[in-house]
């Protein structure tokens, strides 16, 4: 009982904070991480039948998550993003041409960076 309180005071001190703390890394860094290339990814949507290829679709979703992970992490203020990784993720997932082609025209209209 006496480590329970003893930990219980040490976690409720000046560094309890720290344990929130999430790590500086670039997105660069986490790309690497993750293998992926969020630049590559929206790139190879734009080639013809890349989103409906059955094998590719799977590969494309999954980096796409990740970059919106990445990019516009869960718990973050809503701004806009560009490319808005997470509108291309759902476009994708629901098959909508039309909500993808859009999302690729304003990721076509980004900085010549795309994150």
């Amino acid at each position: 009982m006496a480590c329970l309180l003893f930990a219980v005071g040490v976690a409720s001190g000046a560094d309890s904070d720290l344990v929130n703390e999430r790590f500086t890394t670039s997105g660069e860094d986490m790309e690497a991480h993750w293998q992926i290339d969020c630049s590559a990814t929206v790139a190879a949507l734009t080639e013809p039948g890349a989103h409906r290829a059955g094998q590719r679709r799977p590969e494309l979703a999954d980096a796409l998550r990740k970059c919106g992970f990445i990019y516009q992490p869960p718990g973050a203020d809503k701004v806009d993003h560009c490319p808005d990784y997470n509108r291309l993720l759902q476009a994708l997932e629901k098959d909508d041409t039309s909500a993808l082609e859009k999302s690729l025209e304003q990721a076509a209209a980004c900085a010549t960076t795309l994150h």
